[in-house]
């Protein structure tokens, strides 16, 4: 590499490492040094986090229904910045869109895109489904982005070569890292390798296919056998089976919305549509540029599988349509790459950068008043949360529970909580009635000594009749703040 080159990189990832910071800023605004908003799911992991930094088991002692990845990179800034600790996050985020820009850099030079065209695109593309950031989606796009990457290097020339071992074995860490984030994550990742594998298999290339088939397999196994060994060490192996993939699936079955409806009379819909159009124009570029019609086919497979994986639920969370992402940006650059004369080329780039940067503008001054808007009434929340648990004895405060109240509560007070479904419990129970007998059982069983409760607030669905006896029998209220009562064990 030249000493030109060697400055135009490092340019380039100076350039990348200020578009990460400057981006999470405002669309990470969950953590936001800015004033961070805390948000809801984020609350959840950042309970979840400082649980497992303090040596809890994932879904043993605390549960969720995402993968056990997702468990890991939670617990890791909370490790290290000591619990609750809202930059920690934040930083770890920056470095994962760090890591995706560096990706998309590549995915750019190898389409003969302009880089930081490429990266905008890319941003604008992920901007409007943030959500606040810290979610499962935002950390898939990096595995999503590299197997794009190796595919596009050994899929994306008009002969395929013969050295695919490696790149197999890329694809499969990449897929088993999207599986052990959330296991529909890993869908668009699949469907480009199924597509590929059934390529070879068709077109007679055993040898080439053998040598994909124990790439990848190697490659899975390299993800999911320190992930297993850490699961049987903490005795959660069959927890996690059950949250990672049986609840996780009830979960996205209980919602009511309709799927048909929703994708042409909502703007979630839309917004998918428009994700998938640029994905198959890039499919479409590939298959007429490079002469590379099974990896073309191979990305109109992921892109469907990433839309099958924004919709396998019915409750249609805007950040579930990032998955689509970084399909949609590839799609982008393969398009312009695709063009024949270098004006033409020019003239479309120049014209995406700057409907990226405007998007990018008019997106963050949303995002900015999201923020703000959350942060109506924090302190003050914060106050009644921390009022209350001043309440609870030091030495009792292993036995305590914050019942279906806000999930940031947690995050206020500095709490944790003594049982494992520490949040949104009736909605948890609505997936698998099996959750509420669990709970009712633990507070017939073993009860915990303080208990904080929404009061005054209609829920939907309600209160399990089972678990409203046990609160108006068994405790008595000791303290009020704000919208929240704290309750003790009668003697």
């Amino acid at each position: 590499m030249h000493s030109t080159e060697k400055k135009a990189l490092a340019l380039n990832l100076l350039l990348s490492l200020l578009m990460a910071a400057g981006y999470m800023l405002l669309f990470a605004y969950n953590n936001t040094p800015l004033g961070a908003a805390i948000g809801s799911d984020n609350a959840m992991y950042l309970t979840m986090g400082t649980a497992l930094a303090k040596g809890w088991a994932p879904y043993v002692d605390v549960f969720d229904h995402k993968g056990p990845l997702l468990f890991a990179l939670q617990g890791l800034p909370q490790w290290i910045g000591g619990g609750y600790n809202l930059t920690a996050v934040f930083l770890q985020e920056v470095v994962a869109l760090f890591a995706c820009l560096t990706v998309v850099r590549a995915l750019a030079r190898a389409l003969s895109c302009p880089p930081v065209w490429a990266q905008l695109v890319y941003l604008a593309m992920t901007c409007a489904f943030m959500d606040g950031g810290n979610l499962t989606e935002e950390y898939t796009n990096l595995p999503t982005l590299l197997a794009l990457y190796m595919a596009l290097r050994v899929f994306g020339q008009e002969k395929i070569g013969e050295k695919l071992f490696l790149p197999a074995a890329g694809m499969g860490v990449c897929a088993a890292a999207a599986f052990s984030l959330r296991a529909n994550n890993a869908l668009p990742i699949f469907a480009l390798v199924a597509v590929l594998a059934a390529g070879l298999a068709i077109t007679q290339r055993f040898a080439q296919l053998g040598q994909c088939a124990a790439g990848f397999t190697l490659g899975l196994l390299a993800v999911f056998l320190p992930i297993l060994v850490w699961l049987a060490a903490k005795g959660a192996l069959s927890a996690a089976w059950y949250g990672a993939i049986i609840h996780n699936m009830m979960y996205a079955d209980s919602g009511t919305g309709d799927r048909f409806a929703a994708l042409f009379t909502t703007s979630y819909g839309h917004m998918a549509m428009i994700v998938a159009a640029f994905a198959c124009a890039g499919a479409l570029a590939v298959w007429k540029k490079r002469r590379a019609p099974l990896l073309a086919l191979a990305m109109l497979a992921a892109a469907a599988a990433g839309g099958l994986a924004a919709f396998l639920s019915r409750k249609f969370y805007i950040h579930y349509l990032m998955l689509g992402a970084p399909l949609a940006a590839v799609g982008a650059m393969a398009v312009v790459s695709a063009l024949r004369q270098p004006r033409a080329q020019k003239a479309a780039a120049l014209t995406l950068a700057t409907v990226s940067a405007l998007w990018l503008g008019i997106s963050g001054v949303s995002a900015n008043a999201a923020r703000l808007s959350e942060r109506e009434g924090l302190a003050q929340f914060a106050a009644d949360a921390q009022t209350l648990m001043a309440q609870v004895p030091e030495d009792e405060r292993d036995s305590f529970m914050a019942y279906r109240v806000e999930p940031k509560w947690y995050v206020a007070a500095k709490a944790l909580p003594c049982m494992r479904f520490y949040f949104l419990q009736e909605i948890l129970a609505q997936a698998d009635p099996a959750v509420m007998d669990e709970i009712v059982d633990t507070f017939e069983t073993d009860p915990p000594r303080w208990l904080v409760l929404f009061y005054n607030r209609t829920f939907s669905p309600p209160y399990d009749e089972r678990v409203a006896q046990i609160f108006e029998t068994e405790y008595e209220r000791v303290g009020t703040a704000g919208q929240y009562q704290l309750l003790r064990l009668k003697e």
